[in-house]
């Protein structure tokens, strides 16, 4: 038997074999709660906005679930809603996501809906099928790269496998930039919703679904039992039956990120609330659905009048017993990259005490005599302007992006001087990825591209940044400076970053390498100092077709700033202090002990600046 995950759409409208649909955010959990309370109920699943209207016209008695905004009366997908209605109510779940993965998968045989709610019941029907089994994350419907639902499929393979345990998974999963993003974007009932959707095997039902001859909807019902589907004609055995052709476009490969770290905490984190707004299909009305009526109507008051909704969760300490603090960071439309610096970020901290004669005035204004395409020295001591960029039309620029406030600071920076970035952010094997989850929260903010790039490299293990065993260090922060190469050099690390950051800028044809280094208050690293960053820019401008033919730039804004310096200007550039991360040791709070932290601290001290991280 073998065990796909699918990759894109063209391998589901091929398949047919078995298939599992994973919508773990909650459709999957949600028909689990309905079937489970009641194996005779009638439940429809569609996925568009026509098709509804037209069967909400026929059956008016249908209790409809949505996640998304629909014009019509609804309650929320959602678990926990599903186990308050009566056992009679029929139910329609409008999932435009889950809708498609079922339409695509017309040719399978049979078809199941799975997560972690369902999951050893899941996993031994499919193995007593015998046949190839393609599990479907149903992101892949809808155009993310989100991770909740890759999880899940990845799990269900690890264990038919026989090479993993779900719970592993699940440890990772509460972790994950998706899990904060849509904690804080369903509120109502979001901490009972977890605990059905993540607790295994808490609703031990299969759900199995059939396409309705239109294609357009499916009938769902417990695996094993006949479907309730008040008359309705299912598709036959030959599969003549009339079907929604979905598209063969293949969509980008999504790659598995394990989203690591047992803590995250961001809880002082205010973000406007997604909207999800779903436009009517293309596609032609349904007209005429071959549909008996769905049952009869509901006897009691109780059971046809809509679930209330319920009082929203208190955010505040009810939360720090769950998975510690969970955040959403929301992703902006993208403007003009200057209105959306300032509509991404919130009110900024406390004003700043004056500072004399600030050298990132020469940041903030345009410089009337633009610069040459290497603009550091090779003298560390030496004090120039900082670098900016030269003036030309349609600026893109590679930020070397690991979720710091440095590199968080020059990403603000490159979008206010214009640049449409790109963020890259490396993960060589150090000791923790909290940093990695910071740097997704931002980009998304902004609406930014990010890139993350795994480089497995055994070696580096001789840093105490990747190796675990080895103690961080702990001296004063004064000594800092003066302390030679420290335990957490990670060997020619920014030499391989800028040498990917310029692969992508070849293949993107981006103008600028926006890297956040600083001289003054570096801890010793070789690859942090003027001279690295102008050696490297020219042997990229040597090494690259775009810097051959057109000149590149290698920026280092932050090169000869001051720490203090640097949280002046994102002060200035907003920069949402909360959501950046510099410790080096990971965990719930900063260690306020690394080298890292305690430049960090001495920076916002000397700036006059409260650092909302600590909050």
């Amino acid at each position: 038997m073998n065990i796909l995950v699918a990759k894109n759409i063209g391998e589901c409208a091929r398949w047919n074999g078995t298939a599992v649909v994973v919508d773990v955010l909650y459709s999957s959990s949600t028909l689990c709660a309905l079937l489970y309370k009641s194996k005779k109920r009638i439940v429809v699943v569609c996925p568009e906005v026509e098709t509804t209207g037209s069967l909400l016209k026929e059956h008016p008695h249908l209790m409809v679930l949505s996640d998304q905004q629909i014009p019509f009366p609804h309650e929320d997908d959602s678990p926990c809603v599903a186990e308050t209605l009566a056992s009679r109510q029929p139910v329609l779940l409008f999932s435009a996501e889950m809708g498609k993965a079922l339409q695509a998968l017309q040719y399978a045989s049979p078809v199941l809906l799975g997560g972690f709610c369902n999951f050893d019941v899941t996993a031994q029907t499919v193995a007593a099928q015998g046949k190839d089994v393609l599990l479907v994350p149903s992101s892949l419907f809808g155009g993310r790269e989100d991770d909740e639902d890759i999880l899940c499929a990845q799990a269900f393979k690890e264990f038919l496998q026989g090479t993993g345990a779900p719970d592993e998974i699940l440890g990772d999963f509460a972790h994950t930039i998706r899990w904060m993003e849509f904690s804080q974007n369903h509120p109502r009932d979001v901490k009972k919703n977890f605990k059905l959707s993540f607790t295994l095997d808490k609703m031990p039902v299969v759900p199995q679904v059939a396409l309705s001859k239109q294609g357009h909807w499916a009938v769902c019902f417990p695996y094993g039992e006949k479907p309730a589907v008040g008359g309705i004609t299912l598709p036959n055995s030959s599969h003549s039956s009339v079907v929604a052709q979905p598209s063969l476009e293949t969509m980008p490969d999504i790659s598995l990120r394990l989203m690591l770290e047992h803590t995250v905490r961001m809880d002082k984190l205010q973000s406007k609330p997604n909207s999800h707004t779903l436009q009517p299909s293309s596609q032609e009305k349904a007209g005429t659905l071959d549909m008996l009526p769905l049952g009869e109507d509901p006897v009691s008051e109780s059971q046809s009048k809509q679930v209330a909704p319920s009082e929203k969760e208190s955010s505040g300490g009810g939360w720090k017993g769950f998975f510690s603090n969970i955040i959403r960071t929301v992703k902006e439309e993208k403007e003009e990259l200057s209105q959306s610096l300032q509509e991404a970020v919130g009110e900024p901290a406390p004003a700043p005490t004056p500072h004399v004669a600030d050298p990132m005035e020469a940041v903030l204004e345009n410089s009337p005599q633009p610069k040459q395409s290497i603009q550091l020295s090779s003298e560390p001591d030496s004090k120039k302007e900082v670098p900016v960029p030269s003036s030309h039309k349609a600026k893109k620029a590679i930020v070397l992006f690991s979720g710091g406030l440095d590199s968080t600071t020059c990403l603000y920076w490159a979008i206010s001087q214009g640049y449409t970035c790109e963020a890259l952010t490396v993960s060589y094997g150090q000791r923790h990825l909290r940093e990695i989850v910071s740097a997704q929260a931002i980009t998304r903010r902004l609406g930014v591209k990010h890139h993350v790039i795994d480089l497995n490299l055994p070696w580096l293990t001789t840093s105490s940044l990747v190796d675990e065993s080895k103690p961080l260090p702990d001296i004063a922060v004064e000594k800092i400076p003066q302390a030679g190469v420290p335990s957490t050099y990670v060997p020619g690390r920014n030499l391989m970053f800028l040498s990917i950051a310029g692969s992508l800028l070849d293949a993107v044809q981006a103008d600028a390498i926006i890297a956040g280094p600083n001289a003054v208050d570096f801890s010793g690293y070789p690859d942090c100092t003027p001279a690295f960053y102008k050696a490297a820019g020219e042997a990229l401008n040597r090494g690259t077709t775009r810097g051959v033919r057109e000149g590149i730039e290698v920026l280092a804004p932050l090169m000869e700033m001051s720490k203090a310096d640097i949280v002046r200007l994102a002060y200035r550039l907003k920069v949402p202090f909360e959501l950046t991360w510099s410790c080096y040791a990971g965990g719930e709070r900063p260690c306020g002990k690394c080298d890292s932290c305690k430049l960090r601290a001495k920076g916002f001290e000397e700036a006059g600046v409260h650092d909302t991280a600590l909050d």
